[in-house]
Order: C-alpha cells, then sequence, then structure tokens
C-alpha cells in the first residue's frame, strides 16, 4: 500500500471532538444517545484559535456572546464581532481563525440519531432551512437577543450535565427553541425561509447521501451508490421520479451530479494523495483504470497524470 498523505479537508467526526475534549477528563456527561448530543461553555472547552478547511458528522449551533474571529463557511467569508449565532450543515466546509483572546458564549453538537425516536422532529431536523447545505445563517444579535439564547444555552447545559427524568425530552424541548429563535432572526434578516416542497425534500436527501460517500480517506474504501438507479433505490423511489425531482430542484440531473462530486474528488485525491491511479480508480467505483482514465480526460481535459503533474 502507498504512503497516505493527510487530506486537504478533514472530516471531524462528533467522536473524535468528544476523544479530544475529555482527553484529560475521567468523567463524561452521559448523553441521551450516545455521540448524538453535546453543549458546552466556550469558556470552559474554548475553540482552538485557527480551524483548518473541514467538514464534521455533525450539526452545529454556534453561540458567540463576546470575542472576534474571522468565519468562512464555504466560499464567504464573516467577521465575527459580538455577539452572533450561527448554523452549520455538516457537510458545509468552514475555517475559523479568533482575532481576540476573549471568547466567550455556547455551542451544540448533535447528529440525526437525536431525533431517530421522535420521528416528527427527525422531519424538521431535516427540513429546517438553516441546517441545509448552502444556507448562509450567521445572524448578528442585539442584547436582548442575546440575553435570550444565553438563558436556553444554560438550560441545555444544565440538562446534559445531569441525568435528571426526561433528559432527552428537555435537551429536543431547548434544541427546537434554538432553532426556532434561528427562523425569528432569518425572518428580522430578510432572509427568505420557506418550507420545502416534497421534491426539494427528495433532492436534499439524494445530495445529503451522495455527500456522505465522501471524502475518501483510505486506499481500501470504495463508493457504494454510483448511478441514478442505485440511488433511486436506497431511496424507495423510480429513478425517472428521483431525476425529475433532483433536476427540477438544483437545474442538474442525478447523473450530473454523482458525475461532478465523482471529478471532484478525483482531483482531490490526484493533489493530495500519493495513490496510484489504479486505486484511485477503484475507489471511485472504476474496477477498470482505462475507464477511470477516459472519464477523467473526458470531463477535465487532461489525463488523470497530466493533472497530478501540473
Amino acid at each position: 500500500m502507498p504512503t497516505q498523505k493527510n487530506p486537504a479537508i478533514l472530516l471531524q467526526t462528533m467522536e473524535d471532538f468528544t476523544e479530544k475534549l475529555y482527553a484529560t477528563q475521567t468523567m463524561i456527561p452521559k448523553a441521551p444517545l450516545k455521540g448524538s448530543f453535546a453543549v458546552h461553555d466556550r469558556a470552559d472547552h474554548p475553540c482552538v484559535d485557527e480551524v483548518t478547511a473541514s467538514r464534521r458528522d455533525y450539526y452545529k449551533i454556534s453561540f458567540f456572546s463576546k470575542g472576534q474571529g474571522i468565519f468562512t463557511m464555504g466560499e464567504d467569508q464573516y467577521e465575527i464581532d459580538g455577539p452572533t449565532l450561527l448554523f452549520l450543515n455538516p457537510h458545509e466546509v468552514k475555517t475559523w481563525r479568533a482575532t481576540s483572546d476573549v471568547q466567550e458564549g455556547y455551542f451544540c453538537l448533535f447528529t440525526d440519531l437525536l431525533f431517530d425516536s421522535v420521528h416528527a422532529l427527525h422531519e424538521d431536523l431535516l427540513l429546517h432551512p438553516l441546517l441545509q447545505q448552502g444556507a448562509r445563517a450567521v445572524f448578528k444579535l442585539d442584547q436582548q437577543q442575546c440575553d435570550y439564547l444565553q438563558s436556553i444555552f444554560r438550560q441545555l447545559l444544565k440538562e446534559y450535565h445531569e441525568n435528571a427524568a426526561f433528559k432527552q425530552e428537555a435537551i429536543l424541548i431547548y434544541l427546537r427553541l434554538l432553532m426556532l429563535e434561528g427562523k425569528r432572526l432569518a425572518t428580522q434578516a430578510h432572509t427568505p425561509v420557506r418550507s420545502q416542497t416534497a421534491a426539494q425534500v427528495l433532492a436534499h436527501r439524494f445530495t445529503d447521501m451522495l455527500e456522505k460517500q465522501f471524502p475518501i480517506e483510505y486506499n481500501h474504501n470504495q463508493v457504494k451508490l454510483k448511478t441514478a438507479k442505485e440511488f433511486a433505490q436506497r431511496l424507495n423511489t423510480h429513478p425517472n421520479h428521483l431525476n425529475a425531482c433532483v433536476k427540477q430542484t438544483t437545474g442538474r440531473t442525478v447523473s450530473e451530479h454523482i458525475r461532478m462530486r465523482m471529478l471532484l474528488e478525483a482531483r482531490l485525491l490526484l493533489i493530495h494523495t500519493d495513490w496510484q491511479i489504479a486505486e484511485i480508480a477503484w475507489c471511485l467505483g472504476f474496477e477498470e483504470p482505462g475507464n477511470f482514465t477516459h472519464f477523467f480526460k473526458n470531463h477535465s481535459g487532461q489525463a488523470p497524470h497530466i493533472y497530478r503533474l501540473q
């Protein structure tokens, strides 16, 4: 096996985050469901001064009551200065650089596993506009909004650290309050907040399922879903219906989305690893390296080895 280089865009998991956070502690508070929820005070567990480009396997809501920094989401950059609330989708590439020593506030992390036992809430999470990929949910707060959000986070923190009766139900209530406050802030900021149609929901489920196959971190991992038919089967729908919903919602067909994502991953692997081209081809589902070479050259205008050299 070739020596692997670290990927340029890291994937941080909820499990990794928790292990690092409590590496020097002997007691970890009991979550409603293992690895599904966590909330922390930035005074006790400050974010690192600088976070390089990364994805996560969890949603995140960050509340800054004091402090400054530069935050990027995708290609958009935000200067955080004082009370701010922001929502993060797992697949958005983000970076963070603190520009002040004072950093106060809270942040909570959660995965969709938290909602598995409550179907209606799971659908709320799926449809919540501020947690969708492409949403730019960064809101400056006035003092009244800041005080209100502090009270919600204090209650969340209390429930998280105590093992009282109905713990999970209480956490879900406070989490929904945070999500509701986000909608209100979006309305005040004239950010469009619309309920998604059935077609949009299906399109989001497809793009989410596609994105969850990446990044490919090891040369023994292979993508499982490669065609519109395979995605449709997993989503319990007909390929034609899936294609129509995705095209209506995004302007691109299912095959175009798959092709573009495969091409992006191929470029990243060619640049940031020293894997053999045959290994990259296999990871992306091409059983014959020649088919991968033809695919890559046809869509990027260069053979894979030429692209890597440049």
